[in-house]
C-alpha cells in the first residue's frame, strides 16, 4: 500500500514537472530528483522493516511485557545454554530457525519445543540471494522450512521472520498465499557486531518498554554472557517477559 502510494505520488510529480517546467534550466535535475528520491524510499522501504513498506510485519506487542526472540539458530554450541538460561529464569521466548540447520540439529529443536518455547520460520536458506528470489522461489524456501520444523515437531509455524529484516513485493506475495505473519521487532541488539558487554547491555536495557519484541541471535557468545543481566533489568523493573504469542496476539502455529 505504501509502496503503490509512493508510485503515485512519483508518477504525479514527475507529470507536473513534465508539464508546469519542461522549459525550465532545471528541469532535467528535477526529473533526475524525483526519480532518485524514489528509489532512496524504495531502497530505505526495502532495508527496514519496521517502515512496512512492503509487508505489514509486527514490530511491537499490544499487550504488557516484552518478548525474546532469537534468530539463525539451531546452533549446537550457543542455543542449549541460552535454553538452560530460560529455563533457569521461566522464561519462554522465540527462535526463528534457518531450515537448513534443523537437519544437523533436529534433537536440539526438538527440544526447544518441549521446553515450551515457539519456533519461527526464518528461511530454509538465508542467504544474500534470498530477497532477489521470485515469489515462488521464496515461497517453495519457506514451505521447506516449514516441512522440516513440521516434521520434527509436527507443528506448522505461522511467524516468519524475514532475513536481514529486508522485505520485497514478492515477500508479501509469498506470505499472503501461506497466510504467514512476519515478524519484526521493537530493538534490534546487533548482537552479531558487539564486542563488549557492557555497551550492549546499555544499548537495549535503554530502550526497553512495554510492547518491546528484542532481536537476538542464538549463535554469539556475547548474547549467551549479557542475557541473565537482561533478564535481571527486567525482574528489578517489574518488566515481565512473556511469549510472543502473548505479546501480539497472534498464533504462532497453523
Amino acid at each position: 500500500m505504501k509502496h503503490n502510494i509512493a508510485i503515485i505520488i512519483t508518477c504525479a510529480t514527475l507529470i507536473s514537472v513534465v508539464f508546469f517546467l519542461h522549459d525550465s534550466i532545471y528541469f532535467k535535475w528535477l526529473v533526475v530528483g524525483v526519480i532518485l528520491l524514489f528509489l532512496s524510499i524504495v531502497a530505505l522501504g526495502t532495508s527496514f522493516i519496521q517502515l512496512n513498506y512492503f509487508v505489514e510485519s509486527i514490530n511491537k506487542g499490544n499487550n504488557k511485557g516484552i518478548a525474546l526472540t532469537f534468530d539463525d539458530g539451531p546452533n549446537a554450541a550457543i542455543t542449549p545454554q541460552i535454553l538452560a538460561i530460560l529455563e533457569k529464569e521461566n522464561i519462554k521466548a522465540t527462535f526463528f530457525i534457518i531450515g537448513n540447520k534443523i537437519e544437523q540439529n533436529a534433537a536440539l529443536l526438538k527440544k526447544i519445543d518441549n521446553e515450551g518455547h515457539t519456533i519461527g520460520n526464518h528461511s530454509y536458506s538465508h542467504n544474500n540471494l534470498t530477497t532477489i528470489y521470485s515469489t515462488k522461489k521464496l515461497k517453495d524456501d519457506l514451505i521447506k522450512c516449514n516441512q522440516l520444523i513440521n516434521q520434527v515437531i509436527a507443528k506448522k509455524p505461522l511467524f516468519f521472520r524475514p532475513p536481514f529484516g529486508v522485505t520485497t513485493p514478492r515477500y508479501k506475495r509469498a506470505l499472503k498465499q501461506l497466510n504467514m505473519q512476519s515478524i519484526g521487532w521493537t530493538i534490534r541488539s546487533l548482537d552479531t557486531q558487539s564486542k563488549n558487554k557492557e555497551l550492549l547491555y546499555k544499548k537495549i536495557t535503554k530502550q526497553i518498554s512495554d510492547g518491546s519484541i528484542i532481536l537476538f541471535h542464538d549463535t554469539q557468545q556475547i548474547t549467551l554472557d549479557v542475557l541473565p543481566d537482561i533478564i535481571q533489568f527486567c525482574k528489578i523493573n517489574g518488566i515481565n517477559i512473556v511469549p510472543l504469542h502473548q505479546l501480539t496476539n497472534h498464533q504462532p502455529y497453523a
